[in-house]
């Protein structure tokens, strides 16, 4: 071990070259992290006592080294006494600091007596000792000392509030923290930011209904900022998305200029998918910030969504020209373009786009628009490039599934067969891989495959609807297996109640076992969720066989209007009409 000699004289020198400042009040963590800065602080020199200068330095050089050294315990004794010893606020907040780094709470709460004494104004040192009190479980003196803050500092509240909840937020004393905020509030029921401050620290911790209770209370006395959007994220905690809605759709009708609370009741609308309300908002957004990428992206995007095409292509362009987000908008570009039915137009765009992942699925949708436009062999030809680049798993997955699917629809299914042969050799047991082989296999008549590929699907994924809800139909439509078929298509129904194509299957598999009124029931119901010739195809056959015949036919030649080339309506139209 080495041992250092000083003089008191060269100490001045040398304390002054080496502390330099630290800024902030450190975060009240549990367990000391990155180490403390060197800090700059000044000696007081005393005139009656001229060695008191040097002694001081010294001690303030004993503690930064020791510091340094990873000794707490022995800097923290130090700045303590210096603390005691020096008229400076400056070594007071350093003692402070040091003795919350070295987890000594004892010493830091001493030290903070101290900063407050020696520089009364400065909240910071009561926020020390009430987060140091919490940590300990001390909820009265916690309460106390936090009290006394509000009560005798000059700062207006939302000068004062802020930090606090920044540092009351940060405690792992949850139960703790409350029992002091929820005094504070009720002993200051006047103060709106008391209210607030309980309920955001009561929401943080999961007290949903006590949150909105203290949340109501601070709208009631006063309006602050980003209130009733904490407010509007209880309710949906809650599950009152409706009353979310509203909540925050009078906020902004009170509060029309408040463009981040706009901005929030916005992306509200669009999580509970009111995307037509959302637009709305978004464009009175747009108004007041023209160039604002990610509104103009966001736009783009709804409008998108409601098939307002000319209006996405409006903000899309937009963005193109503003040089933002250009990758994603000549992909949202191909899509209104891909919506439009303009397919070469689509393709022009998905080519331009080079962006990571949208430039990856840019190019799937180019095979998509030349298998729309007939062009199956240089969309095959197409996909087969892709393939040979470096791709994940997951990309491969997707390659070669539309490959196989692109094939399959034009009934091709031999080939198709051997595309997922392939891909699962490559990625074997491939839930994806194996579903898209199982409806392939079925148009083979391979039901011993289909339902080998399926259970193995059921085996690692039981709940998953669709694989169950492929093998009941197929089960159902190509053999006489009916309760098997019932029980698979039951497990999928209750897992998604409200999903068109297993309300089908779970029509048909009633007709298959002779209940022609549940049947025809469920297939309407089917049908209104979703327009689909395969669907008006069974509704069709259940009613003509069940002596509906003028309504069977009605809806089979208003399926056929909308999908002249459909496969299964053609063969069941064939099938019963002479």
């Amino acid at each position: 071990m080495y041992f250092i000699k000083f003089n008191h004289r060269p100490v001045l020198v040398l304390a002054s070259l080496l502390l330099t400042a630290c800024a902030g009040l450190p975060q009240m963590s549990s367990q000391a992290s990155a180490p403390l800065e060197p800090h700059a602080v000044q000696i007081k020199s005393l005139e009656t006592q001229q060695d008191s200068v040097a002694d001081a330095s010294y001690s303030l050089m004993v503690a930064e080294i020791a510091l340094n050294m990873g000794n707490t315990e022995l800097a923290v004794k130090h700045y303590l006494e210096l603390a005691k010893s020096q008229d400076n606020p400056d070594i007071a907040e350093r003692a402070v600091r040091v003795a919350v780094y070295g987890q000594d709470l004892e010493a830091a709460i001493e030290a903070a007596h101290r900063w407050i004494e020696l520089d009364p104004k400065r909240v910071e040192a009561r926020q020390v000792i009430a987060a140091i009190y919490i940590r300990q479980d001390k909820i009265p003196e916690a309460f106390n000392y936090v009290n006394d803050l509000i009560q005798t500092s000059e700062l207006e509240d939302e000068q004062l509030f802020p930090p606090l909840l920044g540092i009351l937020a940060r405690e792992k004393n949850a139960n703790t923290v409350l029992a002091v905020t929820q005094r504070l509030a009720q002993e200051n029921p006047s103060r709106a930011y008391a209210q607030y401050l309980h309920g955001m620290l009561a929401a943080q911790n999961g007290r949903s209904e006590e949150a909105l209770k203290y949340l109501d209370r601070s709208i009631a006395l006063a309006e602050i900022e980003g209130v009733h959007s904490a407010r509007a994220r209880v309710l949906l905690r809650l599950g009152r998305s409706d009353e979310a809605v509203v909540s925050l759709e009078k906020a902004v009708q009170e509060n029309p200029d408040d463009q981040n609370l706009r901005l929030t009741y916005a992306r509200l609308l669009v999580d509970v998918k009111e995307y037509e309300k959302a637009r709305v908002e978004f464009e009175k957004l747009h108004k007041a910030s023209p160039d604002d990428a990610e509104l103009l992206f966001t736009l783009g995007l709804l409008s998108l969504e409601s098939q307002r095409l000319d209006d996405a292509e409006k903000y899309m362009m937009m963005l193109v020209r503003l040089n933002q987000r250009e990758g994603e908008a000549q992909y949202y570009l191909g899509r209104i373009y891909e919506n439009r039915k303009q397919y070469e137009t689509a393709i022009e765009w998905y080519e331009k786009v080079h962006v990571g992942e949208y430039k990856f699925d840019a190019r799937l949708r180019i095979a998509d628009m030349l298998g729309i436009s007939g062009r199956i062999d240089e969309a095959i030809d197409h996909l087969d490039s892709m393939l040979k680049g470096s791709q994940s798993d997951g990309s491969l997955v997707r390659i070669y599934i539309s490959k196989g699917e692109l094939l399959r629809s034009v009934r091709r299914f031999e080939e198709a067969m051997g595309v997922f042969n392939t891909a699962l050799e490559i990625v074997p047991g491939n839930s994806d891989l194996l579903y898209s082989r199982a409806l392939v296999a079925e148009k083979l008549g391979r039901i011993d495959l289909l339902e080998a590929d399926i259970l193995a699907i059921l085996k690692t994924e039981p709940d998953n609807a669709h694989a169950l809800n492929a093998l009941g139909f197929t089960l159902a439509d190509q053999t006489e297996r009916y309760q098997e078929a019932y029980d698979y298509i039951k497990r999928a129904i209750e897992i998604m109640p409200d999903d068109a194509a297993i309300i089908d299957s779970w029509g048909w598999v009633h007709y298959r076992l002779g209940e022609y009124d549940k049947a025809i029931s469920l297939l309407r119901k089917a049908l209104s969720h979703f327009n689909d010739a395969e669907i008006a195809a069974h509704l069709g056959e259940v009613l003509w066989v069940s002596g509906n015949q003028e309504e069977a036919t009605s809806i089979w030649k208003e399926a056929l209007d909308k999908s002249p080339d459909d496969p299964m309506l053609l063969e069941v139209m064939q099938r019963f009409i002479p």
